[in-house]
């Protein structure tokens, strides 16, 4: 697994010129904006980003054999009719073939592998069920994100990047991907790994404000490269916006919809930085651990509750979540699936009427104790103890680290599923081990109550 550069036309004397003329102080958004290249998906989020000037009177089937000769394959498969078979010994399946796809306004359109791409920046192969199931080719905002490192360095002056994340869920995906020595300023809120946090309290990391007001002028006190935003807060896309005219290079990522999402997040996180090749090792490890707890825990088709609060009448999540992909993936339903899209404040009432038989609740206040954790079930309104949850015991408390599993949708996404699924499900969990369960409340101490994780993002 890993990036291919090629640069076809262009010269060493024509480099070196562009390179004397160009300040070394960083890549601009438009000179960022210019990389091409080749987007290889086999499907599953297997992908391969290999770069190459896309010239004129080289077609699709061009791009597809330079970059199978530059990644050491053999030649693509083609049938009588010219379309391609397989890559790698990765073949058409049913409802899922190899395409070829080119970018048209920020979206992938299929088009013809024998046309001529002169005139394109960014094409994909993919083995794929349609456009709509391929790793976006521009980050929320529209921006190319292949261009701003190269292997963790800027690609001008060859220095590490200098990172700004502003949001905990950006800042664990960074770390995760391998770039937490790339790291210069957070928001206020990412406390997670604990090397970030002793680099933030020694001054390696500086604070940049917090997750719903970035300041602009400490992210630009700190001489960033590149700053990463989070797409579903509009604040962050107001300050990209702002980030570029003043020259620097911004991605934002996707709303964080479900767990799809997250996975792209984490390529193009990953291809930002020039990594792009240790996206997949994060995502495979991902996907791993929730297939593995999925397939233990089965279908309880149990009706599930997630609650932001205890309070009588919280936030929860609809159907387009994260939360709800989770829900389903430890074997239950989540009981506002079908009543509104993303996350919304639902009242006791509705609460009552969906007969929860498991409620999660995500503390902002800590449960560490058996008497902390019966105080927050004597504190629940009346129409919340009228569900079979609250009467058969079936309440889970979330707190202190626990509760960020939730309430991030990044790498640590597969943690949360582990112990859904043993809330969901214990006997399927305690058959195997009986030691291998969940408590009523978790805290801090979640990684206790882990087994089943795959690669060492914890």
């Amino acid at each position: 697994m890993r990036s291919v550069r090629i640069k076809l036309i262009m010269s060493a004397a024509i480099m070196a010129a562009v390179l004397v003329a160009v300040p070394l102080v960083g890549v601009t958004e438009t000179e960022a904006d210019t990389a091409e290249g080749m987007v290889l998906d086999f499907g599953y989020w297997d992908t391969y980003w290999v770069e190459m000037d896309l010239v004129e009177g080289m077609t699709g089937n061009d791009v597809l054999d330079i970059a199978c000769s530059l990644l050491g394959y053999d030649e693509p498969i083609r049938l009588a009719d010219g379309s391609v078979y397989s890559v790698n010994e990765q073949m058409n399946l049913v409802g899922i073939q190899w395409g070829f796809y080119v970018l048209s306004d920020g979206a992938w359109v299929e088009a013809d592998p024998a046309s001529d791409v002169g005139d394109q920046q960014l094409v994909t192969w993919a083995r794929t069920s349609g456009a709509s199931a391929l790793v976006p080719g521009v980050d929320y905002t529209g921006y190319s994100y292949y261009s701003y490192g190269s292997g963790g360095n800027d690609p001008v002056t060859g220095e590490p990047l200098r990172v700004v994340t502003l949001a905990p869920s950006v800042t664990e995906t960074v770390v995760a991907v391998g770039g937490i020595d790339l790291i210069v300023g957070t928001d206020l809120y990412s406390d997670y790994p604990q090397e970030m946090v002793d680099r933030q309290n020694d001054g390696t990391i500086t604070y940049v404000g917090g997750y719903t007001d970035p300041n602009y002028e400490w992210i630009i006190k700190v001489d960033p490269d590149l700053v990463i935003c989070d797409g579903s807060v509009g604040q962050h896309v107001t300050i990209a916006d702002k980030l570029r005219k003043a020259g620097i290079n911004v991605v934002v990522l996707y709303d964080p919809v479900d767990v799809s999402a997250v996975y792209d997040n984490t390529w193009i996180v990953a291809s930002a930085l020039g990594i792009s090749e240790s996206a997949n090792e994060v995502i495979y490890d991902l996907r791993s651990t929730i297939d593995i707890v999925s397939g233990i825990a089965g279908s309880t088709n149990l009706r599930v509750f997630a609650s932001l609060s205890a309070d009588p009448s919280p936030w929860t999540a609809g159907s387009n979540t994260y939360m709800s992909d989770l829900i389903a993936s430890a074997g239950g339903i989540n009981i506002f699936e079908s009543q509104s899209s993303g996350w919304f404040m639902v009242n006791k009432e509705q609460i009552y009427a969906k007969q929860p038989q498991v409620i999660i609740i995500i503390s902002s206040t800590p449960v560490t104790s058996d008497e902390e954790y019966e105080a927050l079930l004597e504190s629940l309104d009346e129409m919340w103890k009228n569900t079979p949850a609250y009467k058969n015991g079936e309440v889970y408390v979330f707190s202190g680290d626990a509760a960020d599993l939730l309430q991030r949708p990044g790498p640590r996404l597969a943690i949360a599923a582990e112990l859904l699924a043993k809330i969901l499900n214990p006997e399927a969990f305690t058959d195997r081990d009986p030691l291998d369960g969940v408590p009523k409340y978790i805290g801090d101490e979640y990684e206790d109550y882990l087994t089943y994780q795959r690669g060492d993002y914890l």
